[in-house]
């Protein structure tokens, strides 16, 4: 009876042997892993730093004015240049042929709005104007907000 005990105990003695030899082995892939995930992360801190330094140096004032100075055909600003959206000339209406077509059709019928509707949209096949849509409507004061910019208060 004793060596039955025996054989089943060194049967358990090598396959503890051996589970802990993979589990040694798993171990040491693992660290190797880490060791190398730990030196591309200290290389990325290092290249952001560099990068953050030559885009210091290459965002510099002084260095874009030079540069524009340099390299673009620009004139300072006037006052004269400066003026309102009044003095601005107004849209100029462009009829195409469609629009006179219609515009005659129109006035054919007695029917002016439908030729001078037609002036509004661009002559682009497949355009079709936007309708417009109903305003929505909140339930018991509370305040729908479609889109923010985060600075509400």
């Amino acid at each position: 009876m004793r060596w039955p005990v025996t054989i089943v105990v060194m049967l358990l003695v090598l396959a503890v042997s051996l589970g802990l030899y993979r589990l040694e082995s798993q171990v040491q892939h693992l660290e190797r892993q880490l060791s190398t995930a730990t030196t591309q992360l200290k290389d990325n801190q290092r290249n952001s730093r560099i990068l953050a330094a030559e885009l210091s140096y290459l965002s510099q004032p002084s260095r874009l004015q030079d540069l524009a100075l340099r390299h673009l055909d620009l004139a300072p600003l006037s006052p004269a240049q400066i003026s309102d959206l009044a003095s601005l000339p107004l849209k100029v209406v462009v009829r195409s042929a469609a629009n006179s077509v219609a515009n005659s059709v129109g006035a054919a019928k007695g029917n002016k709005d439908q030729g001078a509707a037609r002036l509004d949209q661009p002559p682009v096949p497949g355009w079709k104007p936007i309708k417009p849509t109903r305003p929505i409507k909140s339930r018991r004061g509370e305040r729908i907000v479609l889109a923010s910019s985060g600075d509400e208060p």
